[in-house]
């Protein structure tokens, strides 16, 4: 059924019921659509639209009618009309219409002199159906106020801007209809009215820029506003007329007069008005998209009866108004990412060819912060992030990282951070945040960030905190200026658009990839643990039957040594050497699986001197060649992992002494952003096609003069110390050649500096 009104359950009964008075506490549930009065300056009728009879008039129908109250009370609406006007008047109002629909026409009253204006409309309530007869006095129609809204009209299609758009509305609207001063409110996304453009008397205290909190229009209001774009209150002061009877005869409770422009004035908002020093006031609402966006509010210091032909043409020039916000904002935002255009296919023709994300996106050419007109940006990629720009600390960053994802959303949008997350107040370089997710989840993301600036927010009379006195509506209408804390500039609606589209794109070029090397990854992490729990079964459980077979062949040594031929102790010999080197692959094994599945490796401070202290103790191999290691200058400290340093060192000690000569000299350089630490040996050499092959898997050299023992080596040592180099970021290399020795060096990238 159309215009169907639905009863809400939180609001309160209406005073006439035995409702409670209404109050600044209790103000946003009054039941404004049931007020049981009408406006003095015209009378209403309430008919049921299937019988035509007449239920329920305004007490002051006969100053309009000439006819009795108990006359009309049950009366034929055609024997007031007549039957064509009554006929006209069902056919435009057929059952199913909404109650914004209405049917109009001037009316000369038989029984009083003069022209009416006749506004109905249909409402169905308790399942019965109603027309609401509204009647004005009028005066032929002028032939001024058509051409006035024509070019009204005309104005508001030639404007360039939102901005310039309002001004021209609130210009029009105050010379149709003389209100001594015309606003137009637009409504923030706190759900306050900020006054964007204003046309006023001069001497006239200005409201242009300020603010007004979201409580000066409760939410029944602003609902009514959607569906019945003009409102009047003709005379703050002036008494309201009853209906008789007060409720629905048929049904039994109140008619719904939202649809109504006599509709009787809620008390709490004629005090407000009173106190504004406004005696009459208009608004017409502005909606775009099936949103309220604003209102068009209008003011006079005098009572002031505006015309039912006005009010049409104020009708229209708020619908208009309404389809040319949502034209210009289109049109402003295209303008704004016009130019912005060359900057997104860059992004994404970059994002298309990466293998590196946080690399790319870091190119100083692109200026990723610089996009979005932002102070800094956070760069979230397979698991670490990078920054650009000015950013708080890192601990903020990696708080605000884990708190993305509890947004629904993949782009979100704030200028004041601290209100959806507590942590940013205070962090004065993320006051704003425009974020994107690549991909689902929040796995990856652009987080750019914008400073805090300096805001001073006018308000009319009071912070909405305050914006209710003791009794009611605050007295004074003074300009209040706030100083807020925590808000960024805005983010453009071209800007947020863009971030939609970027993320969009950036999603379709890296979100599949990057999802597809997650999957690989988890894949390899399993495949890993697989081989670190294979190195840990081969150096544990092997171990225990390798060192049997040592503690054997000592016994034998021990007890049959002397009674074995020369033979017989070669043998023996060989197996406690074999057994010896089984149990160094064994742990050599392990540490190698470890170092070839190591995450990112843990850095601080090592100091080298102790570095090799150590790894000296872990090498016996120097005590049993006679092998002495030199120090020319104390070794520095340097940022590394200690544990795989010290293994380094080990493997290279133990490489010298097994094919080195006497002597080992290690010590440190330093290079340009690295160190190089060289551990040389005074041996018989390499030559140079064996400088690669020495670091690969289980390599060994049979070289002339050499024994078979010497020959095999340890076959994992060298192997190893390249893997630690590299899980450094840096390298290992030989310089050798055959009678001069061997030089292997470690470049270790100085990522920290170092002491």
């Amino acid at each position: 059924m159309g215009g169907v009104v639905k009863t809400d359950p939180t609001l309160l009964p209406p005073t006439y019921l035995g409702g409670p008075a209404i109050d600044r506490d209790n103000c946003e549930r009054e039941p404004i659509h049931i007020p049981g009065s009408v406006q003095p300056h015209g009378a209403l009728l309430v008919v049921d639209a299937r019988s035509g009879l007449i239920l329920q008039v305004s007490d002051n129908v006969h100053d309009y009618l000439g006819s009795r109250t108990e006359d009309l009370l049950g009366a034929d609406l055609q024997d007031v009309l007549d039957g064509v006007t009554l006929q006209q008047l069902q056919d435009a109002l057929p059952p199913g219409v909404p109650d914004s629909l209405q049917y109009r026409l001037t009316w000369a009253a038989p029984r009083r002199p003069g022209l009416l204006a006749l506004t109905a409309h249909r409402v169905s309530s308790a399942g019965q159906e109603r027309f609401i007869v509204e009647l004005e006095p009028t005066t032929p129609q002028d032939a001024t106020g058509p051409q006035a809204l024509r070019n009204a009209v005309f104005a508001l299609e030639a404007t360039a801007s939102v901005t310039e758009l309002a001004q021209v509305a609130v210009e029009a609207v105050r010379e149709i209809t003389g209100f001594d001063r015309v606003m137009l409110y637009r409504f923030e996304p706190d759900d306050s009215g900020l006054v964007i453009a204003e046309a006023r008397r001069p001497d006239m205290h200005s409201f242009l820029d300020h603010r007004f909190p979201e409580s000066d229009i409760p939410r029944q209001a602003r609902a009514l506003y959607v569906r019945h774009l003009l409102r009047l209150t003709a005379d703050v002061d002036a008494p309201a007329a009853p209906l008789i009877p007060v409720l629905d005869p048929q049904t039994i409770a109140p008619t719904p007069l939202g649809g109504a422009v006599l509709r009787a004035t809620s008390p709490i908002h004629l005090q407000y008005l009173r106190n504004m020093g406004v005696a009459s006031s208009l608004s017409v609402s502005v909606v775009v998209e099936g949103r309220l966006w604003g209102l068009i509010a209008c003011h006079h210091q005098t009572p002031l009866v505006v015309a039912p032909e006005a009010r049409t043409a104020l009708d229209y020039l708020g619908r208009l108004v309404g389809l040319q916000v949502r034209l210009k904002h289109r049109a402003e935002t295209d303008a704004f990412r016009q130019g912005l255009g060359e900057r997104h296919r860059a992004l994404i023709e970059v994002a298309a060819r990466t293998a590196h994300p946080l690399d790319t996106f870091s190119a100083p050419d692109l200026d990723l912060p610089g996009f979005m007109r932002a102070g800094g940006v956070i760069l979230s990629f397979e698991g670490g992030w990078r920054t650009l720009g000015q950013v708080p600390d890192a601990a903020f960053i990696e708080a605000l990282l884990a708190w993305l994802p509890t947004r629904e959303e993949s782009v979100w949008a704030t200028d004041t951070l601290q209100e959806a997350f507590p942590a940013a107040q205070g962090q004065t370089q993320a006051s704003g945040v425009l974020a994107i997710s690549i991909g689902r989840g929040w796995q990856e993301a652009v987080v750019w960030l914008r400073p805090e600036v300096e805001l001073v927010i006018p308000w009319g009379g009071a912070t909405p905190e305050n914006a209710k006195g003791e009794m009611g509506p605050r007295a004074s209408f003074d300009t209040y200026r706030q100083q807020v804390r925590g808000h960024s500039r805005p983010w453009h609606p071209g800007e947020i658009e863009e971030a939609q589209a970027l993320q969009l794109s950036l999603t379709s070029t890296l979100g599949e990839r990057l999802q597809g090397l997650r999957e690989l990854n988890a894949a390899l992490t399993l495949s890993v643990g697989e081989w670190q729990q294979f190195a840990f079964v081969m150096s544990h459980d092997m171990q225990e039957p390798v060192r049997r077979l040592s503690q054997f062949a000592d016994l034998i040594t021990a007890r049959y040594g002397g009674t074995l031929d020369a033979r017989g102790g070669e043998m023996l010999r060989h197996l406690r050497q074999e057994s010896i080197r089984l149990r160094t692959l064994l742990r050599d094994l392990h540490s190698y699986v470890e170092v070839m599945t190591e995450p990112v490796l843990t850095r601080s401070a090592v100091d080298l001197n102790a570095a090799l202290a150590r790894a000296r103790a872990d090498t016996p191999e120097l005590e049993q060649a006679g092998t002495e290691v030199r120090v020319p200058v104390p070794l520095p400290t340097v940022y590394a992992n200690e544990r795989r340093v010290t293994e380094l060192l080990s493997h290279l000690l133990r490489n010298a002494a097994t094919h080195g000569g006497p002597q080992v000299t290690v010590q440190a350089a330093r290079q340009p952003h690295a160190w190089h630490l060289t551990v040389q040996d005074n041996g018989p050499g390499i030559a140079p096609e064996y400088h690669q092959r020495i670091f690969k898997l289980m390599q060994h050299l049979d070289r002339p003069g050499t024994s078979r023992d010497e020959a095999l080596g340890q076959g994992l040592g060298l192997t190893l110390a390249l893997g630690i180099a590299r899980a450094h970021h840096g390298t290992l290399t030989v310089a050798s050649a055959p009678g001069q020795g061997a030089a292997f060096t470690f470049v270790l990238p100085d990522e920290r500096g170092s002491a």
